[in-house]
């Protein structure tokens, strides 16, 4: 059970860096084409948050691995506002002025209740996909849209901050290539490590797929975000910090939720609805106040209670005392 959780460890780093290279890599050929970087740090870097957990929705999913993969989306939300919003307020208060952020806030609340319509007979079927990979592309072209219309006169805020971390004009079209091909051969790799010696470490300790995406699954691939997030909070780049947290909570949803309704319908568990999406719910709503809030927001004290939260809902999860949320 050691070894499995070591590989399970190493296949996420390798996912996150497989994920990091392919997204370098994507943006590098996407400029040498003449697409706008406008597009490329709205669209593609922004898609690059949730890489992780779409690969290993969509690896899952083949697998038949169905309440795995609905876990890992939806914890993948509960793990970003509870956890990686938590400590970014701990580390600093947050003030947001950007227009195309708060643009988003209602598409991300959108989105979040057509998951609730899709989830709440307890059965994904092929159109809930189709519709929530719809959903995707309708939001894709909005964003540029919004891109475009915001940044008409000068650039919003949080489009600068993406900007700003758009790979060297210098890096060669060959160089480009190289971090594609590795990407493509270790992004297989470390799919197949994580959901391989999960399902190992689960059995071990008696958890369901459930609560091994919920929980192990989408800590381990919000690590990256969490890795960016504290690095844009003490760079003060706080619009393409908590920008990452909503683009990423809406392609979870739309793209790593669609994908097992997509490829591998079904039932789900009773406790998905009843539980974990209203706990969706519930972090979309908080996301959302505190990116309207115009003033600072006294990040101590609510990211210490963030924090708490998500304490609570781990322990709740796992504990041997309640059996009845861990089948």
């Amino acid at each position: 059970m050691l070894i499995s959780a070591m590989l399970f460890i190493v296949g996420l780093f390798l996912l996150a860096y497989g994920s990091d290279r392919l997204v370098f890599s994507a943006a590098v050929l996407s400029r040498m084409l003449g697409i706008s970087p406008l597009i490329i740090g709205g669209v593609i870097v922004g898609l690059g948050t949730s890489l992780p957990e779409i690969i290993l929705s969509f690896s899952a999913s083949q697998q038949g691995l169905r309440e795995l993969a609905v876990g890992l989306a939806l914890g993948s939300n509960i793990t970003n506002v509870l956890f990686i919003l938590g400590i970014a307020l701990v580390l600093r208060p947050i003030s947001l002025h950007s227009a195309l952020l708060r643009h988003e806030l209602p598409l991300m609340l959108l989105v979040t209740l057509l998951a609730g319509l899709v989830l709440v007979n307890q059965q994904l079927t092929l159109w809930d996909g189709i519709a929530l990979l719809f959903v995707a592309l309708v939001y894709l072209y909005g964003m540029l849209r919004l891109i475009k219309r915001t940044s008409s006169d000068a650039p919003d805020q949080l489009t600068q901050e993406q900007l700003s971390v758009l790979p060297d004009q210098q890096i060669s079209f060959a160089v480009a290539l190289l971090w594609l091909g590795v990407a493509l051969i270790l992004l297989p790799i470390a799919t197949r490590m994580i959901l391989d010696n999960t399902l190992v470490v689960a059995d071990f300790f008696g958890l369901s797929q459930r609560v091994v995406g919920l929980l192990f699954l989408s800590v381990g691939t919000s690590l990256p975000e969490l890795a960016t997030v504290i690095a844009g909070i003490t760079r003060g780049q706080q619009h393409l910090a908590i920008g990452n947290l909503v683009g990423a909570h809406i392609y979870n949803l739309a793209i790593a939720l669609g994908l097992p309704a997509l490829i591998d319908p079904g039932k789900i568990s009773e406790k998905t609805v009843n539980h974990d999406f209203w706990l969706v719910f519930v972090a979309s709503s908080l996301l959302t106040l505190l990116c309207l809030k115009q003033n600072k927001v006294n990040g101590r004290s609510i990211g210490l209670l963030l924090l708490t939260g998500f304490l609570i809902w781990a322990i709740w999860l796992c504990c041997p005392f309640r059996p009845t949320m861990i089948s």
